[in-house]
């Protein structure tokens, strides 16, 4: 027969023992949710980290032409370029939206030197268009940002060109060529390339550039970063002897429109994740900000940075055949025939 003690402490047991079998749902329940928040946090901290554009340079008396500025990082850029008292062109489809994005920098910077032209780089006529109007009302182009992007589902430019390789690579490919008598006559000069993290691990396949065989929107996004990359070098190669710097920007996930022509629910998966997760345009756009206004990056010409750091290039992106190859099909796509060396036609 047990003792009174005993059993008191065996009935105080099976108590503790009905308590535990109550609360450890719970209890592993917040553990489970308060790790999951903390990794949220964490990843949220890393894909929003961002150094701050280290340099105080200003910009008076250069003119700045930006590509999709009418919104984040276009946007962002230009309102930091015009503080530091550059001449701002937005060159954006939208008329409206252009000037009412030149109006608000306006007003918030104080400066009378920003202004909004038309440029939709999905039409080889209206890139020309904008050139002969940039050319007829303005005597400089000293920094020329390639910014604008397309990502979402299959389609071609006017021209035929399938839209992601059309208006991410060709479209800025044939405006810098446009432009770069008037580059080369402000020198020195930058042309800054604005590139993804995509770009990294993808290739670019130069028999396939409508993407017949296979369509997926990241990867056609991803292919048309990989141009980027890849004219980044080959205008550093050709121009660099004529003072205009060429540069790439890895600006890291940004909150932005780009993900507003994704279809579907994972589209709207995508844009809550950007929303909560990215970094906010402001803080995006500083190494392009950097890479416009720094000094001692004058001899990391053709290379690629990231917040403010140049990092380096897989080998893919240097080959110089593969460059030229995809530098005399842009110019055949652009309908400049004429500038393709005969012995490489």
């Amino acid at each position: 027969m047990a003792s009174p003690g005993v059993t008191q402490m065996e009935e105080q047991l099976e108590q503790v023992e009905d308590v535990v079998e109550d609360v450890f749902p719970a209890l592993v329940g917040t553990v489970v949710i308060s790790a999951l928040l903390l990794v949220m946090f964490v990843v949220r901290v890393y894909c929003r980290w961002a150094v701050p554009c280290p340099s105080n340079n200003r910009l008076d008396g250069k003119t700045v032409v930006i590509t999709g500025s009418n919104t984040g990082l276009g946007k962002a850029t230009a309102l930091e370029l015009a503080r530091r008292g550059a001449r701002v062109i937005l060159a954006c489809r939208d008329d409206k939206k252009g000037d009412a994005v030149a109006r608000n920098i306006k007003k918030k910077t104080k400066s009378s030197t920003v202004y909004s032209m038309r440029l939709d780089l999905a039409s080889l006529n209206s890139i020309r268009q904008f050139v002969e109007y940039f050319n007829e009302k303005e005597s400089h182009l000293h920094i020329l940002i390639n910014n604008a992007a397309y990502m979402g589902p299959k389609q071609t430019t006017e021209d035929g060109i399938e839209r992601n390789f059309g208006v991410n690579y060709l479209g800025h490919f044939y405006l810098t060529y446009l432009l770069m008598d008037k580059l080369k006559r402000c020198a020195p000069c930058r042309v800054i390339n604005v590139v993804s993290d995509s770009s990294l691990t993808t290739k670019l396949d130069l028999d396939d550039l409508p993407l017949s065989k296979r369509y997926d929107i990241y990867n056609a996004y991803s292919r048309s970063k990989v141009a980027q990359l890849i004219h980044t070098v080959e205008m550093h190669r050709r121009f660099f002897r004529d003072v205009v710097l060429s540069f790439a920007v890895n600006p890291g996930a940004a909150n932005t429109d780009l993900l507003r022509n994704w279809p579907g629910f994972y589209g709207n998966v995508l844009r809550m994740i950007s929303r909560f997760f990215f970094k906010i345009p402001d803080d995006a756009c500083q190494t392009i900000v950097y890479c416009a206004v720094a000094d001692k990056i004058k001899h990391d010409s053709g290379r690629m940075f990231q917040n403010c750091t140049r990092v380096n290039y897989k080998d893919y992106i240097r080959d110089k055949d593969r460059a030229e190859k995809l530098w005399n099909i842009s110019l055949h796509l652009c309908g400049l025939d004429k500038e393709i060396p005969a012995s490489q036609e």
